[in-house]
């Protein structure tokens, strides 16, 4: 009864760890994912300054609905329609029809809005001869016929039209969208127009902007219907953050399914043996609903770039199945009994595959170094789940296995395969030509060159999510252009924020007039700081608007015009407001979608941003930086393109941190394993060529580095270091039992037989895990998946080539055999 105990300690752990598989199962339906791209930057202060930005902003982006059409008619009728349609609907604060160009109550107040250009055509207009040529101006509207009473009233009130000059040659409203002369959004003869609309709800709240789209989506599906020559589209940043949590949920099924079946593709065209799927897959399956729950603990919403742990879990978690199936499997062949042969699996193989399983999760978890948030998340993920697999797979697999193999076991023939890769090393000089091949490897790369860097170091404009496409219609059609920089000021009090940005208003138009950027937008155009707007009424008291108004009556009167009729104009200049204007941070006024797109209060603090927008030209782009920094130290310069020369810095930081702190975790392994100068120099050998087989291939195939796929470069050498132990241990195993007269068999034909088989098992299916990921719609998934395929299976050529050359080269010389000596006759003895 005692030799039953383990047995029935083994069982209840079994059912303890059902039963934990089930609760998992429910833990794990709370997972959430995350639209919130910020989890991908880098730590670093445009990086930083992005996030900020983004969490800060978030609720204030504007909703875009294209309306496109071949007949300008039925564009405006439609956009008619979708304006009252979303006017007043539960999750639209406010639908905007034109842009918004607020008039002083007093031309005397025109200085309010004028930035350097137009203070200066506002001296101008007070000179004699600009008095004039405003006045002429002016009699052209009086006497145009399309011209209203408002119109006339207006002109009355302010005949030098001063109110308007800060707005002339200005009309727009985000990222460069332009409006025509009367602030419509209108575009390609009338048959592109646009409805802006101010979303309630942050971006970053998953349920506002599910409600958001759904809501619209909804509205404008009544208006194609009602309408069905035209097309609808919407973008923004909530519909581009819904459009983006479902890719990335669309990713994660797609890809986890996929892993599943391209694993076991790979598992049974490798390892041959169909029902070993059935020991392997449900462990496996548990090993990854147990990492899931703990996902769904630990993080509050997985980023998109960790929904790939479950695909990378599956690839490598089979590693231990076709182990600890391969070792049941040779029990039986030497004639174990099934129970006897599923011990003698979990326990011959239990030390080797959980070492090789805590090796390759200490080399996913060194990235949890990384600055970039999302990928130390994969790392720690894809790190649980490799050695939460390995152990589900122990407990479960043999006992499984034992019941399918309970038949006699058939003979398992060599591979006609692992044959060939024998031969390619058989024989000194075969075996000099493989080691020959990473210092060919290496000069490939010195003549075409290292892999290229991604136009997109983090690839994070995924390109096909609509809203995307039609943002780029939207630029195409109206103006502006994507990868604007944003420049964010923040300070506790709302009047220093806004006045560090209108000192950078201030420097960047002469830049816009002189071509060297494209364009800016910031609240300055609208309100500026009262610190600001003090001192533009500063500089307009010095040109003394009292005496501008006797100049006024005397210029009305020399061009015909009634000088008594434009009484209020000239008491305007003779008694000039001083008033100043607040920024309405609160309400719905005409300025609150200008007002949430360039102030916020976020943690106390009052950020205020400006956006400008680069030629993308080097020296002027240089000169843009150098005008900022000149203007505005306290301002920090970030954005998209900002943010890619900070993820370059990353992968420059990060990537040596990562391979170090893995090659250590490889190397104490190998040292704790192998024990062995040889053995250590021929794995690190066939890690090396399979790096410099990744980059040649990168570069044959043009896959250029992102930040992701560069960064799993290191997590490789841990995966393929199980391949090499593997190998290196059959191959010493063989050895001493060739030296203990068990075998005269070649020791390295005899590993390969055993080993090969099951290396090709291991490395195929991870990078069946790998490839899964290719089908992903988010372009840095599909990149890792890539590199990851590419370097598994260039782990498994380094290890079935270099080390069987290695092994062959550096075994010792069995000493030559001796002549047989010629020994003296014996002589007879003497006979006394």
């Amino acid at each position: 009864m005692k030799g039953d105990g383990p047995s029935r300690r083994l069982r209840v752990l079994q059912a303890l760890m059902l039963v934990l598989g089930v609760v998992s199962l429910v833990v794990s339906s709370r997972l959430r994912l995350s639209g919130d791209l910020t989890d991908l930057f880098p730590k670093g202060p445009e990086a930083e300054a992005l996030a900020t930005f983004t969490r800060a902003f978030g609720g204030g982006d504007v909703g875009l609905v294209l309306v496109r059409g071949d007949d300008p008619a039925s564009v405006t009728a439609a956009t008619e329609d979708a304006s009252r349609r979303l006017e007043g609907r539960a999750t639209v604060e406010r639908v905007v029809a034109s842009v918004p160009q607020p008039k002083p109550p007093d031309p005397s107040l025109a200085w309010l809005h004028a930035g350097p250009g137009a203070r200066a055509a506002l001296a101008y207009a007070l000179t004699p001869a600009g008095m004039r040529r405003r006045l002429e101006g002016t009699r052209s509207l009086l006497l145009a016929p399309a011209g209203s009473p408002e119109t006339s009233e207006a002109l009355r009130r302010d005949p030098l039209r001063l109110s308007a000059l800060p707005w002339e040659g200005r009309s727009e409203l985000a990222a460069g969208v332009t409006a025509d002369g009367e602030g419509r959004f209108v575009a390609d003869g009338g048959r592109a127009r646009l409805v802006v609309l101010e979303p309630k709800g942050r971006v970053f709240d998953p349920e506002a902007a599910e409600t958001f789209v759904r809501e619209v989506e909804g509205e404008l599906g009544e208006v194609r219907r009602a309408h069905p020559g035209v097309r609808l589209e919407l973008t923004g940043g909530h519909a581009v953050a819904y459009a983006t949590e479902r890719m990335i949920r669309t990713d994660l099924y797609l890809s986890t399914a996929l892993s599943f079946v391209l694993s076991a593709v790979m598992f049974l065209v490798t390892f041959r043996r169909a029902r070993a799927l059935l020991a392997v897959l449900p462990p496996l399956m548990l090993g990854t609903v147990w990492t899931t729950a703990i996902a769904a603990l630990v993080y509050p919403r997985l980023s998109s770039l960790s929904v790939a742990f479950t695909s990378v879990v599956v690839g490598v978690g089979v590693d231990t199945g076709v182990h600890v199936y391969g070792a049941l499997l040779d029990a039986r062949a030497k004639g174990h009994s099934p129970e006897a042969a599923a011990e003698i699996a979990r326990r011959t193989s239990a030390r080797p595959t959980l070492t090789a399983a805590v090796v390759a999760g200490l080399a996913f978890g060194a990235l949890g170094i990384s600055d970039i948030a999302a990928l130390g998340q994969l790392g720690v993920l894809c790190a649980v789940g490799e050695v939460l697999t390995a152990i589900a797979i122990l407990l479960f697999a043999p006992d499984v296995g034992r019941w399918l193999e309970r038949g006699t076991p058939a003979a398992r023939a060599p591979a006609a395969w692992v044959r060939g890769v024998s031969r390619l090393t058989r024989g000194r000089g075969r075996a000099w030509a493989a080691l020959a091949v990473l210092p060919a490897l290496v000069g490939a790369l010195v003549l075409m060159g290292l892999p290229r860097t991604g136009d997109a170091v983090v690839a994070l404009r995924p390109s096909a999510l609509a809203p995307l496409r039609t943002s780029d219609a939207i630029y195409g059609l109206f103006g502006g252009r994507p990868n604007q920089w944003i420049v964010l000021v923040h300070d506790r009090d709302l009047d220093r924020a806004t006045a560090e940005i209108d000192a950078v208003a201030e420097a960047l138009e002469p830049l816009v007039a002189d071509g060297t950027i494209d364009g800016f937008d910031a609240m300055t155009t609208y309100i500026p700081s009262r610190l600001t707007q003090r001192a533009r009424l500063l500089e307009r008291d010095g040109l003394d608007l009292p005496a501008k108004a006797r100049l006024l009556r005397e210029t009305l009167d020399a061009v015909g015009f009634d000088a008594d009729a434009f009484a209020e104009a000239s008491a305007s200049l003779e008694h000039p407001k001083t008033e100043t204007l607040g920024i309405p941070l609160e309400g719905r006024g005409p300025l609150s979608l200008v007002v949430s797109r360039h102030v916020q209060l976020y943690k106390g603090e009052h950020y205020v941003a400006a956006y400008v927008r680069p030629t993308g030209d080097p020296a002027k782009d240089l000169r843009l930086r150098e005008t900022l920094r000149g203007a505005s130290p306290r301002a920090v310069v970030t954005g998209f393109a900002a943010l890619e020369v900070s993820l370059r810095r990353t992968l420059v930081h990060d990537l040596p941190r990562i391979a170090l702190l893995a090659s250590v975790f490889v190397g104490v392994a190998l040292g704790f394993t192998l024990r062995s100068v040889r053995s250590v120099a021929l794995a690190l050998l066939a890690l090396a060529t399979e790096i410099a087989m990744v980059g040649v291939a990168m570069r044959v195939l043009n896959i250029r580095w992102h930040v992701y796929d560069a960064l799993v470069l290191p997590v490789l050498l841990g995966i393929t270091l199980d391949e090499v132990l593997f190998l290196l241990h059959a191959a010493d195993e063989r050895s001493r039992s060739r030296d203990g007269s068990e075998g005269t068999a070649d020791p390295i034909d005899a590993a390969l037989d055993k080993q090969a088989p099951l290396s090709a098992a291991t490395a195929l299916t991870t990078a069946a895990g790998f490839g899964a990921l290719v089908a992903c719609r988010f372009e840095g998934l599909f990149d890792l998946g890539a590199v990851g395929a590419i370097g598994s299976v260039a782990g498994l050529v380094a290890s079935l080539v270099v080390v069987p050359a290695g092994l062959r080269l550096l075994a010792p010389t069995p000493p030559a055999a001796s002549p047989t000596p010629v020994l003296p006759r014996e002589q007879p003895p003497e006979i006394p």
